[in-house]
């Protein structure tokens, strides 16, 4: 194991960008809206570093790349900035390696769906005010949207699963009180009658 990481560590080192490393710090600087030497951009750069190790086979960095995508998008990195991250990283990649692929649509998913919850947020409070079952449905449907949204997110940087549960849960409840909410004034309810549907079960996901 020693040898490996020693080997990976010289990899590293033989294959490291120094102009492309500079590059991405300086970027990043401006998206946070720091100083280059800042803690805040240091701290970042260590884990761009992780990954690299990682990918070299270090076996002290498994799953960097998640901790790296999850930091992208919490604290709004853009996409030049990840895109840049993407471009250093594949340095690194080696034959039959997704991670650097996986980090890069992580990093943006996340962006993204962060971005969404706050249109969400708004979206909800105005279909709160509504008077009637429209109104109403579209709430649910809005809340549960939400929900889910929040359950991707935790999906995509290795949330804890029994909070996954808990925003599903929540939004199933909320999709089925939109369905009744239009059952109750349908005059053709049988259209949002569902049932029949059942969740497909296969014993070989466990």
């Amino acid at each position: 194991m020693l040898q490996d990481n020693q080997h990976a560590l010289a990899r590293y080192n033989r294959l490291f960008d120094n102009h492309q490393y500079q590059a991405i710090a300086n970027q990043l600087a401006i998206d946070l809206q720091v100083e280059r030497e800042s803690l805040r951009v240091s701290d970042i750069m260590n884990l761009v570093s992780d990954v690299a190790l990682d990918l070299n086979g270090h076996s002290d960095y498994g799953d960097a790349w998640v901790k790296l995508a999850t930091i992208c998008g919490q604290k709004d990195i853009s996409i030049i900035t990840i895109d840049m991250i993407y471009d250093y990283l594949l340095i690194y990649q080696q034959s039959s390696d997704t991670q650097v692929e996986d980090f890069q649509l992580t990093a943006k998913g996340l962006l993204k769906a962060y971005e969404s919850k706050e249109t969400l947020q708004a979206a909800i409070s105005c279909a709160n005010g509504v008077h009637g079952w429209r109104g109403h449905m579209a709430y649910d449907l809005l809340t549960a949207s939400d929900y889910l949204v929040q359950v991707a997110i935790q999906l995509l940087i290795n949330g804890n699963l029994s909070y996954i549960r808990e925003k599903l849960h929540l939004a199933i409840q909320r999709l089925l009180g939109a369905l009744h909410e239009r059952l109750q004034h349908s005059k053709r309810p049988k259209l949002f009658d569902f049932n029949d549907k059942q969740f497909p079960y296969r014993p070989d996901d466990e």
